[in-house]
This record gives structure tokens, C-alpha cells and sequence, in this order.
């Protein structure tokens, strides 16, 4: 039983079906869309990767200052 979908009035790639939700039949936008999603993903992990690698050089050197705090107070 196939569903007859209406054109969205200035518009070829858009439908709306008989419960009223669109459909975006442009395929080509759609890989757009999809690629720049993947690559804002991406690009959201390094971000997280970086924020983890300065939260560890902090506290890297934190613990040379307490280290050398250590060394002086020793003398």
C-alpha cells in the first residue's frame, strides 16, 4: 500500500505525507549533511582530547612544583 506524498510548494526535493510530516528527498544534501556532521564529531573528540591532555600536563605540573617545593624546604 503505497502513501501518496504531496510537493511542498516552492520546493522539489520536499514532500509532506498524509500525517503531515516533511520528507527531504535530496539525496546530495543529505551526504552534505552527513559529512559535516561526521567531521564536527571529529573535531568535538580532539577538542575533549586535548582538554584531557592539558588536564594532565596541570597536574604534571603541579607535582614538579610540589617536587622542587620538597627539594628547597629539604635544604
Amino acid at each position: 500500500m503505497k502513501k501518496k506524498l504531496k510537493r511542498v510548494e516552492g520546493s522539489d526535493s520536499l514532500y509532506r505525507t498524509p500525517k503531515g510530516a516533511i520528507i527531504n528527498t535530496d539525496e546530495e544534501a543529505y551526504c552534505s549533511y552527513v559529512r559535516k556532521r561526521k567531521a564536527n564529531e571529529r573535531k568535538c573528540g580532539e577538542l575533549k582530547n586535548l582538554a584531557k591532555e592539558l588536564d594532565q600536563a596541570k597536574e604534571e605540573i603541579q607535582e614538579l612544583k610540589e617536587a622542587i617545593r620538597k627539594l628547597l624546604d629539604a635544604k
